[in-house]
């Protein structure tokens, strides 16, 4: 499955985060946190990818995809290990074509996350 055909945003992983830290409230603080970051990390990504820094490359794409999981930002997560992938592979020319990918997909999981702290 592409990653645009997953869910932006699966809800049950932030209950799930609440379940374990026995607070929905710290589940949402966690929420919040990785939307604040979520800029930063884009920014290393794709400055890595660009300048060809592939380890360095891989560690921020490990970064947002395992916090893109733990959070539920699905498609991020897919997105960011498909672009890991093509920089383990060392397709730099491939992983450049998917940041675009990955900003969209974090577009649209800041806009739900966005909802979400808001209420909605």
């Amino acid at each position: 499955m592409e990653p645009h055909e997953l869910p932006i945003l699966e809800r049950g992983r932030l209950r799930e985060i609440a379940g374990d830290l026995d607070s929905a409230a710290d589940a949402l603080s966690f929420a919040a946190l990785f939307l604040d970051l979520l800029p930063r990390r884009l920014r290393t990504v794709a400055a890595a990818v660009e300048a060809g820094r592939t380890d360095d490359a891989h560690v921020a794409l490990l970064s947002l995809a395992t916090s893109a999981e733990m959070v539920g930002a699905v498609q991020l997560e897919r997105a960011a290990r498909c672009t890991d992938r093509a920089v383990r592979a060392v397709d730099l020319p491939s992983a450049r074509a998917s940041v675009p990918d990955l900003r969209r997909s974090a577009d649209a999981v800041a806009q739900a996350l966005e909802d979400l702290l808001a209420g909605g």
